[in-house]
């Protein structure tokens, strides 16, 4: 499968991102009765050292992710999604928004997904992301489990 990640400006006024996002919306609304829009708005990625990038598959965008500043040296990603799972898009993106952030210059990158969120927990344990406490809006959430990243080995 021939891929290209794209960069996306202006995610919000993406139709592809937004089909994107309404996928993801309905599928961690059935894994978790939430579907997580509340923290996170598409224009977040459209301000400096932010990115939000798509997988295009013979022009279908099929994969997405994006993070934005939460310091001067740590992001956070948001909205990681694959219409296509066990492909290793997942990775893909990870990795190019791990890149980018680096050269952004970023020393750590976070992210918070649910704790019944089997899939999404062994995916980040397995791109070397380890558990770390709960941060910002996610303190004292319960059903909330955060991960971070050191950026210096990429």
């Amino acid at each position: 499968m021939n891929i290209i990640i794209e960069a996306i400006k202006n995610p919000n006024e993406d139709e592809r991102v937004r089909h994107l996002i309404n996928k993801l919306n309905e599928s961690l609304f059935s894994i978790s009765g939430n579907n997580g829009a509340e923290r996170a708005n598409l224009d977040d990625f459209s301000q400096e050292k932010a990115l939000f990038i798509i997988a295009l598959s013979e022009e279908n965008a099929i994969a997405c992710g994006g993070f934005r500043p939460i310091s001067e040296k740590i992001c956070e990603v948001k909205r990681m999604f694959s219409l296509e799972q066990r492909k290793g898009l997942g990775g893909k993106i990870l990795l190019s928004l791990e890149t980018t952030a680096k050269q952004f210059g970023y020393q750590e990158i976070y992210l918070e997904t649910r704790k019944n969120n089997d899939q999404a927990i062994k995916f980040y344990l397995q791109n070397g992301y380890k558990i770390i406490d709960n941060y910002g809006v996610y303190i004292g959430r319960k059903e909330a489990i955060c991960f971070g990243k050191e950026l210096k080995h990429l």
